[in-house]
């Protein structure tokens, strides 16, 4: 399985998912996107314990 992590230095990604208004916002809402290889949506988290976060992850994609 090949797995691919999005660093958002722009917030371009950012804004388009809503989790930002703007650039020059200086903290957009934390949040993770799980995306199929297809390009569909298969969860967004929000609120989420960034201690066991990837945990969550890697159980939703099992």
């Amino acid at each position: 399985m090949k797995l691919n992590l999005l660093f958002d230095a722009n917030r371009d990604v950012a804004i388009a998912y809503g989790a930002a208004e703007s650039k020059d916002q200086e903290r957009p809402t934390r949040i993770s996107v799980l995306i199929s290889e297809d390009g569909t949506i298969l969860k967004i988290y929000e609120g989420f314990d960034v201690l066991s976060h990837s945990d969550e992850v890697l159980a939703d994609l099992s």
